[in-house]
């Protein structure tokens, strides 16, 4: 589809150039009348609109021919030192520049007579190709692809072996256990001596 829409582009755009590059032709004095004496020239050239790359044909008896002049020659008439000469009967004169151009008859006495013609050139107009429409092709919706549950990762046996069981693993040393104090030997005379001295004590109370 894309492929048809730019070759369709390019052949409007072809089409386009062709037209302007060809462009209209105009048939002085047409279409009741020609090149010469009868025609009024100034009222043929009334709303036309000549741009560059027009085209003039002339056509004429033999009677006559076509000069192309120069502004000052086409006001007095003279025809000695023509841009141009064409004869012939069928003249085709291409306007390739903008500006304005002139062309009298060079028979004695034809351009007093009105056989002469000004006209003026523009730049030729062209218009741009539309832009191609979009395509009206519905394009499918992509469906999500579905996402694998993702399965947890087995744990290595020394994350689920306990700590005793991991090889090279040295166990902190556990505390002596906490036995009562041994009595000092100072302790155990001193309490001899009291022993002693209650048993006097007592002797002489008894004695008493």
């Amino acid at each position: 589809m894309a492929a048809m829409l730019r070759i369709v582009l390019a052949m409007t755009t072809v089409a386009a150039i062709s037209a302007v590059a060809m462009g209209a032709n105009y048939d002085v004095g047409g279409p009741a009348g020609s090149w010469d004496l009868a025609t009024n020239y100034t009222q043929w050239v009334s709303g036309k609109a000549f741009r560059v790359g027009d085209t003039l044909t002339f056509k004429y008896a033999s009677s006559h021919d076509v000069l192309e002049v120069s502004s000052a020659a086409y006001s007095s008439c003279t025809t000695s030192n023509p841009i141009s000469t064409k004869t012939g009967g069928n003249t085709v004169v291409t306007l390739n520049g903008t500006g304005s151009r002139y062309f009298i008859c060079g028979t004695l006495g034809h351009c007093a007579g009105g056989m002469k013609l000004q006209i003026d050139v523009a730049a030729p107009t062209s218009t741009p190709p539309p832009p191609p429409s979009p395509s009206t092709t519905p394009r499918s919706p992509v469906a999500p692809s579905p996402r694998s549950p993702v399965a947890p990762s087995p744990r290595s046996p020394s994350e689920l072996a306990p700590a005793s069981s991991t090889p090279g693993y040295v166990p902190p040393p556990s505390a002596p256990p906490t036995s009562p104090p041994t009595p000092s030997g100072a302790c155990l005379q001193a309490k001899a001596a009291l022993g002693l001295g209650s048993g006097i004590v007592m002797l002489m109370l008894v004695a008493l």
